[in-house]
């Protein structure tokens, strides 16, 4: 009888765990200005976690009264039940202080940054990551989603990307659609940082990190000391054009998060500006400017600087492309031979083929509502629908967004090739000139 009672007891209680269990929802902002905050990190435990997506949204699942601690560098921790969480998620930015101490100048702090990573490479340059990728692009009710499985030299910023498995869809308010996703070569902005190694894409670009003497000409630059309430600190060190100038090529600037003690690299947030998307119709090709808005974050090591996660933007009239990319290490997958990523990356993800195992076990960061419904679309529905009238400069961006079309850096003339060691050498003029 005494056995009966407790298998009575544990099956009584059963209803009650099962009831405990939570879906959470929600949005996570800056508390000041409430622009969202893509990749925080939202733990349960050591194992047990979610990214907010480049919306700033994430979805987790938690029992009653778990604590959710989220976590983004430059913003102080918050702690919230899991039943308390609100719909929108408010960060609270570190805030600068006032220090009697004497720091570098924003200039000279780069400059000892750009050193330390320098030397790290040299050790680490070898370092692969596994990664999961997702680019998504949209024109008002149209999206086109492509994701891949992949792994890459992550030391500083990503290259010699491969491509183990992938998925492509497409979805539109008109049903779904033959894919216009044909070719892009969008890959390569994964490769995007402060500094870059190895990649010969962003040759001829202004990369503030690759060059530093080249900053003190072309860029303003400012430091604050950022401190937490639990006594954490950081070096915010800000760079932008400089006032009065116009630079003629493409060129990066924004923010950089960096720990004070050993000038390590945690965190950048910026803009690539006067970059083109290069768009080859069928009796002609032509040049459409674009600015490419980046995250990403970075996890030091005792012998190198490595990506975490990135996301970039583009944003050209009605149409946004949106590329996000985590490391999925942790998760301990096992991935087969890869296919090294051709100039279309889109080729390359169909050769990889799908496998829906894995998506299943690395649901991080959450899908869209309109990239949920462009992974599960069926291509071979409908097959050449006719395609709605458009403004022709907005044809021609969707074209080099969604078709075949590719990024491709500034140039000021068509024959005339830069690379960082020719900078100087460029006329920069006043604005309004």
């Amino acid at each position: 009888m005494k056995h009966k009672i407790i298998l009575l007891a544990l099956l009584w209680a059963m209803p009650a765990v099962v009831c405990a269990q939570l879906q959470v929802h929600g949005h996570v902002i800056d508390g000041e200005t409430g622009q969202e905050l893509p990749f925080v990190a939202i733990y349960l435990g050591p194992d047990r976690g979610a990214l907010t997506n480049i919306d700033g949204d994430f979805t987790l699942e938690a029992q009653k009264g778990e604590m959710l601690q989220f976590s983004f560098i430059g913003y102080e921790k918050l702690q919230l039940r899991a039943e308390d969480c609100p719909a929108v998620v408010k960060l609270k930015p570190m805030a600068a202080v006032m220090r009697e101490v004497t720091i570098l100048s924003g200039t000279d702090l780069l400059e000892l940054v750009a050193r330390r990573l320098n030397k790290e490479f040299s050790w680490s340059r070898r370092k692969q990551n596994s990664f999961f990728y997702r680019l998504s692009t949209q024109y008002g009710k149209r999206m086109e989603l492509a994701e891949s499985f992949m792994k890459a030299r992550s030391a500083i910023n990503l290259r010699e990307l491969s491509f183990m498995r992938g998925l492509r869809g497409q979805f539109s308010d008109r049903g779904f659609e033959e894919s216009h996703m044909d070719s892009t070569n969008q890959h390569v902005l994964v490769g995007l940082g402060p500094m870059t190694k190895d990649a010969e894409f962003w040759n001829g670009t202004l990369i503030p990190l690759n060059d530093p003497k080249l900053i003190k000409k072309y860029y303003d630059t400012s430091c604050a000391v950022l401190s937490s309430a639990d006594g954490d600190s950081l070096y915010r060190i800000t760079l932008g054009q400089r006032d009065g100038m116009r630079l003629a090529v493409p060129y990066l600037e924004g923010t950089l998060y960096v720990a004070p003690k050993k000038l390590r690299l945690l965190r950048f947030e910026g803009e690539m500006k006067n970059l083109q998307m290069k768009v080859v119709g069928a009796n002609k090709s032509y040049l459409v400017p674009i600015d490419v808005k980046l995250h990403a974050n970075y996890l030091p090591k005792r012998r190198g600087t490595y990506v975490t996660n990135i996301a970039l933007q583009i944003k050209k009239g009605k149409i946004v492309t949106r590329s996000l990319l985590y490391n999925i290490d942790e998760l301990k997958i096992r991935l087969r031979k890869g296919h090294k990523v051709s100039r279309n990356m889109l080729e390359t993800i169909d050769q990889a083929g799908y496998d829906s195992t894995l998506w299943a076990a690395s649901n991080i960061v959450q899908r869209t509502n309109e990239e949920e419904q462009a992974a599960f679309s069926d291509s071979t529905v409908l097959h050449g629908a006719a395609e709605r009238r458009l403004d022709p400069i907005l044809q021609g961006v969707r074209q080099a967004l969604l078709g075949n079309g590719s990024v491709v850096p500034l140039r000021p003339t068509p024959t005339l090739t830069i690379s960082p060691a020719n900078l100087r050498e460029l006329e920069t003029t006043k604005k309004g000139k």
